[in-house]
């Protein structure tokens, strides 16, 4: 008999009892723990203690993750530069194709169609190809076809190249969001953050980018404009006819015509432009992604945790009566904040021109402002996700939007320019993290984030950015401008109360799921060593006898 075996026979019954005692009552405690959310550094390793320069420079894998979801956020960044140019620029479209607002409305429509799409699509690719090289062609066929729509004379293929872009885009959204967290797992919180918040900084941007290239209203304005651009195209015979009787302005090109003319306001806009410059951009950021590909292809892929495969069988063993219903909550979440963000988005220059009579300077500047306030917002939350519950992130923020839309309708209505501003930026701060904490919640608290299940999220969405744009531009065409805010009020009240009751259920969801299976694995551990110090009690009980 070993050593160890003489201590255990040496150990008196009473000891023996206490032990099992202590024992049961650490089990009961470890599963407390693991019913508690994880908050801040908590379970973290002496490795991923270390700053991050070092974990750099000794960690390959950890380098891996990183720098690849750098150029992941590299490519949202491209991304979110050509989103931020659409809502500025649906002025300058309209004048392009000739038509009203709510014919234009129907791009959003598109965006919407292709959304819906791509979420029936992407979600299956994903699992069929390497996601890193997925991101970078869905982020390049997105700026092509992008790029090509402001060049569409009419309005049907501006229409399917809208529609062909959101499908990329959709693409890119799916592959590069489920890369992150498939790499990340539970700590996918503020690389989640980060990838959204670089989206929205290359929203922040494009309106600046796509300005210079906007229409000009008056005939001053409209020559200082021609003369710029003369300047710039020196090769070409260009010069402005004006029809005094009509009041039209036509601009003529020796080889091509490079303006758009309006045929009833003098305007000529040069958006296009714009467009190809912004397409080219966003193409040079996914370049990165493409030399990741071939430089760590295969070597680090295969390496699918335990943790992940565990997530995966808990998942699996979730009740149809729990996932349902907490899929829908959560698919309604997506399509009430993405159709409310979307046409906010879009119609914002509209509402600055129609209702509070501002130029399109100023326009461009309420946009910029937005944007501003959603990338500050997203930025904080790279480190909110570390501080505090993506829960408690949900309820406050949409909270946040509720007050925000409820200041911005009394500047409106009182043309309080100042108020407007503000709260424009506030609208912004509190949209920022809703999207990205939604994600993270389901992976850190329901369930695995899968590419079908992102799908399922952006096709939500879709439905979302399809129904509420069609509405909207209905009621600020035909009624009156400020509709624009009174629909976004009644949006935001509805979001609230949705997450709310999503958050209870959940919460009454998530014991039954965290119990059971910390229970089940802590109770084999627990079992086992019963068993040995029973056996040794026995045999203890034997030798005094």
């Amino acid at each position: 008999m070993t050593g160890k075996n003489k201590d255990l026979l040496n150990t008196s019954n009473a000891e023996i009892s206490v032990f099992l005692h202590e024992l049961q009552t650490g089990t009961e405690e470890e599963n407390e723990k693991v019913i508690k959310p994880d908050v801040g550094n908590g379970h973290r390793s002496d490795n991923e203690r270390k700053p991050i320069y070092r974990r750099l420079k000794t960690d390959t894998v950890f380098r891996w993750k990183f720098l690849t979801t750098v150029w992941i956020s590299l490519a949202f960044f491209g991304n979110g530069l050509l989103s931020g140019q659409i809502g500025p620029s649906i002025p300058d479209l309209q004048l392009i194709v000739n038509e009203d607002l709510a014919t234009i409305s129907w791009l959003n429509t598109a965006c919407a169609v292709g959304f819906a799409a791509g979420s029936l699509v992407w979600g299956v690719v994903s699992d069929c190809f390497d996601r890193v090289l997925l991101t970078f062609l869905t982020t390049v066929l997105e700026a092509i076809t992008c790029g090509a729509m402001a060049w569409c004379s009419a309005f049907p293929p501006m229409v399917v190249m809208r529609a062909l872009s959101c499908f990329f885009a959709c693409g890119q959204v799916i592959a590069g969001s489920t890369q992150v967290m498939t790499m990340w797992e539970e700590d996918c919180a503020p690389y989640i953050q980060a990838i959204h918040f670089s989206f929205a900084f290359g929203g922040i941007i494009s309106p600046q980018i796509i300005e210079p290239f906007l229409a000009v209203t008056t005939l001053d304005n409209l020559t200082d404009k021609l003369d710029e651009f003369n300047a710039n195209h020196t090769d070409s015979i260009n010069y402005l006819t004006l029809n005094k009787s009509l009041g039209n302005a036509d601009c003529y090109n020796g080889t091509k015509s490079d303006c758009i003319k309006s045929s009833s306001d003098g305007q000529i806009t040069y958006v296009q432009h714009g467009y190809l410059i912004t397409s080219s951009l966003v193409v040079l950021c996914s370049i990165p992604l493409l030399i990741s590909f071939f430089k760590c292809k295969n070597k680090f892929s295969g390496s699918t945790s335990e943790n992940k495969i565990k997530k995966k069988e808990d998942a699996e063993n979730i009740p149809l009566r729990f996932k349902i219903p907490v899929l829908l909550f959560i698919s309604i979440i997506f399509h009430c904040y993405v159709g409310m963000e979307s046409s906010y988005v879009n119609y914002l220059m509209t509402f600055c021109l129609s209702h509070l009579q501002w130029s399109k300077v100023d326009g461009s500047l309420a946009t910029s402002l937005y944007w501003l306030g959603f990338c500050v917002g997203r930025f904080l939350g790279i480190f909110l996700t570390r501080l505090f519950q993506s829960t408690t992130i949900m309820l406050t923020f949409s909270v946040l939007i509720s007050f925000s839309f409820i200041g911005l309708l009394i500047g409106s209505l009182y043309h309080l320019r100042p108020v407007v501003l503000i709260f424009i930026i506030i609208v912004g701060f509190a949209f920022s993290p809703i999207f990205a904490s939604v994600f993270s919640w389901t992976e850190e608290r329901l369930l695995p984030v899968s590419s079908k299940i992102t799908s399922l999220f952006l096709l939500s969405s879709s439905t979302g950015m399809a129904a509420v744009p069609i509405y909207l531009g209905y009621l600020m065409q035909n009624y009156n401008a400020i509709s624009f805010v009174y629909v976004m009020n009644g949006l935001s009240t509805f979001l609230l109360l949705v997450i709310i009751v999503a958050l209870i259920f959940a919460r009454a969801f998530f014991p039954f799921r965290h119990i059971t299976t910390a229970t089940n694995a802590d109770d084999d551990t627990m079992n086992n060593a019963t068993r040995e110090m029973e056996s040794l009690y026995k045999i203890d009980e034997s030798r005094v006898n």
